[in-house]
């Protein structure tokens, strides 16, 4: 399973990158992770035709500013016409690209995950616009979608871009006009993030990236990585009316909060209209849904700032001689490093320590940089 979250910090002279898994029971948010197997998804007619008219773009044939042009104009493509029994996901995918009797000029890259200007240029003018972000420093976007606790693999199997952290580029008409931010482990693709040129909002490119997406991990099975059919959509958040998009690519899966077990997304949607916290797997009796109600009520009135945290004065300099940390390119025990004591990271190794507790802290390794 993909990690779900990275968390940098910086301090004196290192970085630190945290990772960790949300605990969905004290986070009431409810980020419940999603996915999907690839090679089971079956397109709906909607999902058919957001690609269809996608292609229809690219030719020419379709407007969008023609309020009277819709999918029954059909008839205008020369794409290749597809019911729902013809209907191939690469196959339609990838029917616009590198073609050169187009009215517009598609390519799709893959690449590691690395800054440039333009790049960072679409990002500030997506989060704008669309999310009315105003904190868009440079630092924040390398941070954010650039660096990556994930170290690259290169490829050994042809066709593919081996392991690590990508982002898949769009460009029309060469120019830049969306990133897909991914993560490609051994058995998944992982969806991090994605963002666009505003100006294309009427070709749904949030819809059309999850297709791809999917597409790209189909391609990447049927390459030779025969592990690698899972395809994680990130998080879903029941309340949130922006991700209910999320439900239509099927059949896709949550994640049980508590067993971390997979159950069918239809099963858990509905237990989710009732209750505000569930367990999948044990979801409480009508008796228990009022006792489970008022201890949520509850449950929010208490301060989870820094749940179980010890006090990183009692931290001993022998409890975290042993810890292990990631620099240089290798992983070493801290008392191994004499000269990280040099620039007081001593102290801070300890309030790390007092943070995750003395058994997360002999198995995690704290990377720095």
């Amino acid at each position: 399973m993909t990690v779900p979250k990275c968390r940098t910090m910086k301090y004196s002279k290192f970085s630190y990158q945290i990772l960790f898994l949300q605990m969905a029971h004290f986070n009431f948010s409810k980020h419940i992770l999603n996915r999907l197997d690839a090679t089971k998804f079956h397109a709906s007619k909607s999902q058919r035709q957001l690609i269809n008219r996608f292609n229809r773009f690219l030719e020419g044939t379709y407007v969008p500013s023609d309020a009277n042009d819709t999918d029954s104009n059909k008839d205008k493509s020369k794409s290749r016409k597809r019911t729902e029994n013809t209907f191939d996901l690469i196959e339609a995918i990838h029917e616009a690209e590198g073609r050169i009797d187009l009215k517009h000029k598609f390519k799709i890259t893959i690449e590691l995950s690395s800054f440039t200007q333009e790049k960072y240029q679409l990002y500030c003018k997506y989060q704008t616009i669309i999310h009315n972000d105003t904190e868009l420093s440079e630092e924040s976007f390398r941070r954010f979608l650039v660096n990556s606790p994930l170290k690259h693999e290169p490829q050994v199997t042809p066709n593919t871009p081996g392991y690590g952290s990508f982002h898949q580029c769009y460009y029309l008409d060469d120019k830049l006009i969306a990133v897909a931010v991914l993560d490609i482990l051994p058995k998944c693709a992982s969806s991090v993030y994605f963002f666009y040129d505003p100006d294309f909002s009427y070709l749904q490119l949030g819809k059309y990236s999850a297709l791809r997406e999917i597409s790209m991990t189909l391609d990447l099975h049927i390459a030779g990585l025969k592990d690698l059919h899972w395809y994680y959509m990130g998080y879903y958040i029941h309340n949130c009316q922006k991700m209910s998009y999320k439900g239509q690519y099927k059949p896709s899966d949550l994640l049980d909060p508590e067993t971390y077990e997979w159950h069918p997304f239809e099963n858990c949607t509905r237990l989710l209209n009732q209750y505000k916290y569930v367990s999948f797997a044990n979801p409480p009796s009508d008796v228990q849904s009022a006792n489970h109600e008022t201890s949520g009520q509850c449950a929010e009135n208490i301060d989870l700032s820094s749940p179980g945290m010890l006090d990183p004065n009692k931290v001993t300099d022998d409890a975290i001689k042993d810890m292990l940390v990631y620099i240089g390119g290798a992983v070493k025990r801290f008392n191994s490093v004499p000269y990280l004591n040099q620039f007081g990271e001593k102290s801070l190794l300890k309030e790390y320590y007092a943070a995750v507790g003395p058994e997360l802290a002999k198995k995690m390794v704290l990377i720095m940089y």
